[in-house]
This record gives structure tokens, C-alpha cells and sequence, in this order.
């Protein structure tokens, strides 16, 4: 059986230490982003999200934070006590119905959950049923291209890489519309609407360009701070954004 049902697997290979990065992603994607995506924010507060593969519940309780009435659903149960009462439910998420009725939610969001599945075309049609017409899937993934020596692997229970053609084939195949899939750096400083965005990015190109390494792939002196700067200047993700289409 997969480390994934193990109770400890979150605690155990997630080790990062609580930070404000999960608030920064949901406020970038769900509101900054959708300037770009719709002229507009993503959806409005009190919008509904359902956070697939939620994990520990950070991006979950993110989301609510930022004013969205966020759900979270994953096969382990850790966010279970962290989650308000009735806003998480443990779902297999490659076997099971997922417990929602159809057309509930306005944005799926899953992050690092597809590359887990044998079967992740379950998930993006489960995705696409409790969507509302019109309604908007975020994915997001390793990107193989970038990862496809160590940095896949670095969790065991990777299964299913993805390319840039192959994640947007997947939403295509479900029957989703407007897909469209990007490279995607997990460093708030490099992200369009920072501040610092118009000069960190050159430095961030020159360290893809040299190659630097960093841990834990390499036994390195970099401070924490440096050594993620460098690790996420190199391992890029996908980020696959689609909608349901308003006639089916």
C-alpha cells in the first residue's frame, strides 16, 4: 500500500516550517492572477473553492483567510482538526465519488496532487462535475522538464510525471475548455504584481543558467533562505488553468 495512507506521511515528508507562503499562493492565484485570466478576480469573496488533495489543510485555511469559503478534501486526515467542522471529507481521490453534488463550486484547486495518482484522470473528471458552468480548475504539478532527474522523486510516492502537452491533454480529454498550461516558480518575490519581481527574475534566470546546486540534493553551506531562493529558481512547476464549459 501506498506511503500516502500512511498517517504520518504528511508530517514526515512535508518538513517545511509554517510560513505565510500558502496565503501569498492563494491570494496570487485566486485574485492577482485573475486580472490576467478574467479581468477580474477569480471569484468574489465567499466564493466556494474545494482545495483537492488538501493535505495538511495550510492552503485550505489559506483560501478562507482570503475571504473564499474554502472545502478541503484528501485520503489522509491530518487537516481534519484543522479545517472548521464540515469543511473537510476523507475521499480516495482516484476511486471514490468525491461528496459534493454536481455544480457546487466556482474554482477546484489541487497543488502537487496529480503527480500521486495512477489514475489522475479520475480526479479531473470529478473535478469538472462539482465544478458550476463556467466555473475555473487550477492544477498544479512538477514540472517534468525541469525535474526529471532527483527532484521528481524526492517523494517516493510520485507515479505520474507531466509535460506541459500532457497536463493540458488530460483537462482537454475531460472536457474542459480554455486550457491553458505555463511554467510556474514557487518564489513570491519572482511573481507578476511584486515589488520585487522586475529584478529578482534576472537573478533568478542566472541561477537556472549556472546551474547552482543546493540541498538536499547536493551537501551545500547555503543559509535556508539562500538555498531555497536557488532550489526553486530551478525546479519549476506546471500550472494548468481550464474552464468548465457554461453548455455541455
Amino acid at each position: 500500500m501506498s506511503s500516502i495512507y500512511n498517517g504520518n506521511y504528511i508530517a514526515t515528508t512535508y518538513k517545511e516550517p509554517a510560513s505565510d507562503y500558502p496565503k501569498k499562493l492563494a491570494r496570487h492565484l485566486l485574485w492577482q492572477r485573475g486580472y490576467l485570466w478574467k479581468k477580474g478576480p477569480m471569484i468574489p469573496d465567499g466564493g466556494e473553492v474545494l482545495d483537492m488533495g488538501c493535505g495538511n489543510g495550510d492552503i485550505t485555511l489559506a483560501m478562507q483567510k482570503c475571504g473564499y469559503d474554502a472545502y478541503g478534501i484528501d485520503i489522509g486526515t491530518v487537516a481534519k482538526d484543522r479545517l472548521p467542522k464540515g469543511r473537510f471529507k476523507q475521499v480516495d481521490l482516484q476511486t471514490q465519488q468525491y461528496p459534493f453534488h454536481d455544480n457546487t463550486f466556482d474554482v477546484v484547486f489541487s497543488k502537487s496532487v496529480v503527480e500521486h495518482l495512477h489514475h489522475p484522470d479520475h480526479l479531473i473528471n470529478e473535478a469538472k462535475r462539482v465544478l458550476r458552468p463556467g466555473g475555473v480548475i487550477i492544477t498544479m504539478t512538477p514540472s517534468w522538464k525541469h525535474s526529471n532527474k532527483e527532484a521528481f522523486y524526492i517523494d517516493h510516492t510520485h507515479v505520474t510525471p507531466f509535460i506541459k502537452h500532457s497536463l493540458s491533454v488530460l483537462h482537454e480529454l475531460s472536457g474542459f475548455e480554455n486550457v491553458n498550461t505555463e511554467y510556474f516558480y514557487q518564489l513570491p518575490e519572482l511573481w507578476d504584481g511584486s515589488e520585487s519581481s522586475w529584478y529578482m527574475k534576472p537573478v533568478s534566470r542566472a541561477v537556472q543558467f549556472l546551474g547552482l546546486p543546493y540541498r538536499p540534493f547536493s551537501d551545500v553551506s547555503w543559509s535556508d533562505k539562500m538555498n531555497k531562493f536557488i532550489r526553486f529558481s530551478q525546479e519549476a512547476m506546471l500550472l494548468c488553468v481550464a474552464t468548465k464549459p457554461t453548455k455541455l
